[in-house]
């Protein structure tokens, strides 16, 4: 019997006991998929003209701030009942296992290291098990019902030599048969630190490394091993697989500041946007901002944001693309097919900030492609369009303001219609074809809300929304 046959047969079950839907899903990885989409399609359960309904179910106090996402897992077996299941890791590199319909921690498991982590779990295939980041420079691969440790071929997997210096920054993510693990530096810049991307073979343990720095060294960076520093990958969304088959699960990063010399014979690549093969062992090709010594200079990160993927355009003379926004305030379009070197943008749109947070990336029922931005103090929207001679472009259709951070913005998602984003002390929903404010989690009626928020996003999942907040507090809402 195949995963997604048990998992509906588990969840037509226990449905009424969980308190979810009998179309209950996961949410398996940061960004609900391993493109970073920000969007389940599956789940139907949250409407425009109910959502206004949302109310608070539960507000725990974790041990520490988690300034990162949770995910979700449907049908696991906990102290011998049959759960849904949030898995979430703290600033401290401790990953709690949390019931989901009552808030209960079932367990806590706990790394200990020199820094601190701001990544996300990500859920193996098989749904029993999950990966976790620490602060030891190790993924660790945990039993999802205990917490306990599981010895793995190549786990727990090492991912840092440097853990003083380089920072597990960005959520893990799980595809093709691999985790994909990336790394940066901590806030200061203090080298040595050189981002990578750490590939581990599911079924054996065969790791690889790609170094956007001396790239052509194949190892984990020591101290010493490379004269290049910075250039990490910290975006919230960190590696990136296409969807699209005739790529072949071919992964994308995007770097921030440090050498950028591959021009000219180098193996450096900073702030740039880099495709690699799925195993992570090959560089299938770079993008580079042809004002990339300008962004160096002035700490303007290009990989401040994650490339976003946007589905197939069969009108499009360039049918496969992306957008990589920045520190610099300009949204690039991106043939990712042939990803071209130095310059060479299908677009440039002027942003009315820095870009911080992962894109939501939606086709609406009509069919048509929308792409979701946020800032620190309000959204925009943008809609692909192809004219007929074939040319592809972005138009902005609507901006809205419903709440404001102290932070940079966090990472919209989308469900079934509705867009929904964290402030400061509220979660809002949008109309994501008009912008139209839906919901806020400050009213009174959804009973309470959320506190601050830096890097921390919501997930919406069989009608459920789950956000995490800086002070140390993660928050459920549904409509029961």
């Amino acid at each position: 019997m195949t995963r997604v046959l048990v998992a509906f047969v588990i969840a037509a079950g226990a449905a009424f006991a969980a308190g979810v839907s009998s179309n209950a899903a996961d949410w398996p990885v940061f960004g609900h998929d391993p493109a970073r989409s920000g969007v389940d399609t599956s789940d139907r359960i949250l409407t425009v003209g109910n959502v206004a309904h949302l109310r608070a179910r539960w507000q725990i106090t974790l041990g520490q701030v988690a300034d990162s996402t949770p995910i979700l897992l449907q049908g696991v077996t906990a102290r011998g009942v049959l759960r849904t299941m949030l898995f979430q890791t703290a600033k401290d590199g401790t990953t709690y296992g949390i019931d989901a319909v009552s808030g209960t921690i079932l367990w806590r498991f706990v790394t200990r290291g020199p820094g601190i982590t701001t990544s996300t779990p990500a859920a193996d295939p098989s749904g029993r098990a999950i990966y976790v980041p620490g602060v030891d420079g190790f993924v660790h691969k945990l039993d999802a019902a205990t917490g306990r440790e599981l010895r793995a071929p190549g786990f727990p997997a090492r991912i840092t030599r440097m853990p003083q210096t380089e920072k597990d920054a960005s959520a893990l993510n799980v595809a093709n048969g691999f985790l994909y693990a990336t790394t940066s530096g901590y806030d200061g810049d203090a080298p040595p630190y050189v981002g990578h991307v750490v590939s581990v073979a599911l079924a054996d343990g065969a790791t690889h490394v790609f170094n956007t720095l001396c790239s052509h060294d194949k190892h984990l960076p020591t101290p010493r091993s490379c004269p290049a520093s910075d250039s990490g990958i910290w975006s919230r969304g960190g590696a990136v697989v296409d969807p699209d088959p005739a790529m072949q699960g071919r992964i994308y990063v995007a770097t921030g500041n440090g050498e950028f010399n591959a021009n000219a014979g180098g193996h450096d690549y900073g702030d740039s946007v880099l495709s690699l093969t799925a195993d992570g062992s090959r560089l299938l090709g770079s993008y580079t901002p042809s004002n990339y010594a300008a962004l160096q200079q002035n700490d303007v990160d290009l990989g401040s944001t994650s490339p976003a993927l946007l589905p197939r355009a069969p009108r499009s003379r360039t049918p496969l693309m992306l957008v990589q926004g920045g520190k610099d305030q300009i949204l690039r379009l991106l043939d990712r097919a042939t990803l071209p070197g130095v310059g060479g943008e299908l677009q440039m749109v002027r942003l009315p900030a820095e870009l911080f947070a992962t894109p939501a990336v939606w086709r609406d029922p009509a069919n048509r492609t929308w792409i979701y931005l946020a800032f620190s103090n309000l959204v925009e929207a943008y809609r692909v369009q192809t004219d007929t001679g074939g040319r592809t472009r972005l138009i902005g259709v609507w901006r809205s303001q419903p709440g404001s951070t102290s932070g940079e913005g966090t990472s919209p998602v989308v469900s079934n219609g509705i867009l929904f984003v964290a402030f400061d002390r509220a979660i809002v929903a949008l109309d994501a074809l008009s912008g139209r404010t839906l919901w806020s989690s400050a009213l009174r009626s959804a009973g309470r809300s959320i506190g601050s928020v830096h890097w921390e996003s919501p997930i919406v999942v069989n009608g459920w929304l789950y956000c995490s907040d800086q002070s140390g507090h993660l928050t459920a809402y549904s409509l029961r």
